[in-house]
């Protein structure tokens, strides 16, 4: 999750320096595979909670949940820094 909230926060850097469009590319490529990655581990995790509960007939709640708060915070930054970038590059309209 750091590692994402780091590349989050060079992607946003980004926005305000002038860089090569490549670099942009490779942080946005790299986001990308952090987000998949943070996302399939969530889905590892809790299924893997909810597969040990049925044979031990105890649910651990804490990885599940920890998981749970993770992913949220993890599309809270996507969609902010989506909302960011549609923001900075195609600009604000009020109204029709």
């Amino acid at each position: 999750m750091t590692l994402y909230m780091f590349l989050a926060l060079l992607f946003v850097l980004f926005l305000y320096f002038p860089v090569q469009e490549r670099l942009v590319s490779v942080i946005t490529v790299l986001q990308m595979v952090m987000g998949w990655t943070i996302f399939l581990e969530g889905l590892w995790v809790i299924s893997g909670s909810i597969l040990c509960s049925c044979y031990s007939k105890v649910l651990v709640i804490s990885p599940i949940v920890k998981t749970i708060i993770r992913l949220v915070v993890y599309f809270l930054i996507s969609i902010l820094l989506d909302a960011v970038n549609t923001l900075i590059t195609g600009g604000f309209s009020y109204g029709s």
